[in-house]
């Protein structure tokens, strides 16, 4: 699916705080809303738990939490055959915001370490041995997790004057 920027950006400014900011977790039910239906694999695992580690503040996957759900969605999905019984990015981001142990402003750092993450397949970088699929990808899934973040972070920054 082709996503206009300007209808993810708007879509983002809807969920923007009273503060006028975009978090993580926002970000994260965006990318639900524009690409949900696509069942989760390791790249988007490995995208989402990054997210939610800059959301936390850790430096590593939590235990619980959308990150470690979307890694057991993306193996249980590698042995399914057909997409009617995959989980999808609706199913574990829908509520991403409400699942979060924590959530704050997408910055560019942010941004950056979630593409790199959603390209190499891991949270790292470097231990995607473990995955079924040759990483890195070449490109972003276009209205996927990096796209999305990295549109929150833009527009979380301010303009210059």
């Amino acid at each position: 699916m082709q996503v206009k920027e300007g209808d993810m950006a708007e879509e983002l400014k809807a969920r923007a705080g009273n503060k006028g900011v975009v978090t993580i977790g926002a970000a994260l039910e965006v990318a639900a809303t524009i690409i949900g239906d696509k069942p989760v694999d390791e790249s988007d695992a490995a995208a989402i738990q990054a997210a939610e580690m800059r959301a936390t503040g850790t430096t590593a996957p939590p235990a619980t939490g959308v990150g470690i759900e979307a890694q057991a969605a993306a193996m249980a999905n590698n042995r399914r055959i057909y997409d009617d019984d995959m989980t999808t990015l609706a199913e574990v981001i829908g509520n991403a915001r409400e699942k979060l142990e924590g959530d704050k402003a997408v910055t560019q750092r942010d941004a950056e370490k979630v593409r790199a993450a959603e390209l190499q397949g891991d949270v790292e970088g470097v231990i995607g041995g473990h995955l079924l699929r040759d990483f890195p990808k070449e490109s972003l899934t276009p209205g996927g997790v990096a796209e999305v973040v990295a549109t929150a972070a833009s527009l979380n920054q301010p303009s210059p004057t």
